[in-house]
């Protein structure tokens, strides 16, 4: 398949639902969240969401609210990563980050609306049955919260400056970055009604992805790749792969993810989109 033409594509409907959903308004607050929001970027959670649902043959439209609500999570917490409590950051993909423009305070604030406009997104869903649209925010929440993304973070700040093991990082990966992404690929099989063994496939490549995401990332700013922004990992005294494997073993652990995520895949219909975004996701860091 032409993977850059359906990325395209789907990140362009993300993008639209976004912008209609936080038009343009005077208050600084809005202005604020609309420049995190709406600074591009790969759209990756939100379109993994809209392929699996896919797989399980629901249209984009009923799955589009709720891969919004987990960019939205995503993006509230790049906006809190950046602050000068958590990675001190100046820049995110190549514009000042939202507390150099807007101020700590007004930075925090967008986080928190971002994160709590998400839920309301989803409550505000059209079409999907109650209890698929349940199970699908409290996916999303357990994704976001202390145990996934934000209990993630906090096992990060933790091993800053220490040595870490690869179970330590692992650990800290499967919750600060894996979580949300398989959670992405989950909310759309689960808004779409998978049947448990397709739920359950789609649930370890989701979370193999995640894992080898966060492992091309590292070796991307370990390599200072071009998506590197602000301060590397190595001047944060980051928990890393590339620090406890080195490159080579770093790359060789990504490949394994990928593979395994590709694995989980064998034989399900419709599924070429989340295959190529498997390989996309490694191939960054090749």
């Amino acid at each position: 398949m032409d993977l850059g033409r359906y990325l395209g594509a789907r990140a362009r409907l993300v993008e639209r639902a976004l912008a209609a959903r936080f038009p343009p308004d005077r208050t600084r607050l809005r202005r604020a969240m609309r420049y995190s929001l709406l600074a591009g970027g790969k759209r990756v959670r939100p379109i993994l969401a809209l392929a699996a649902g896919e797989v399980c043959g629901a249209p984009p439209r009923l799955v589009l609210p709720f891969a919004c609500a987990v960019e939205m999570i995503h993006t509230y917490s790049l906006v809190h990563d950046d602050l000068p409590a958590m990675d001190d950051d100046d820049l995110r993909r190549g514009k000042p980050t939202s507390h150099r423009v807007w101020g700590e305070g007004l930075a925090i604030l967008v986080g928190d609306a971002l994160l709590t406009e998400a839920f309301r997104a989803m409550a505000d869903a059209r079409g999907v049955p109650a209890p698929r649209a349940l199970r699908a925010v409290g996916e999303v929440a357990a994704a976001a919260g202390e145990t996934g993304m934000v209990g993630g973070q906090a096992l990060d700040l933790a091993a800053e400056g220490s040595r870490a093991s690869l179970r330590r990082v692992q650990g800290i990966h499967r919750r600060k970055t894996g979580a949300l992404l398989r959670s992405a690929v989950r909310v759309g099989a689960l808004v779409a009604g998978a049947d448990t063994p397709t739920l359950r496939r789609l649930t370890a490549y989701g979370e193999h992805l995640g894992l080898g995401f966060q492992i091309a990332d590292d070796i991307l700013d370990a390599a200072g790749g071009p998506e590197t922004d602000g301060r590397t990992d190595r001047e944060l005294g980051k928990a890393t792969y590339p620090g406890v494997l080195g490159l080579a073993g770093a790359r060789a652990a990504a490949a394994r993810e990928r593979d395994a995520a590709l694995a989980a895949l064998r034989g399900l219909a419709r599924a070429e989109p989340l295959r190529a975004l498997a390989a996309y996701v490694v191939a960054r860091a090749s």
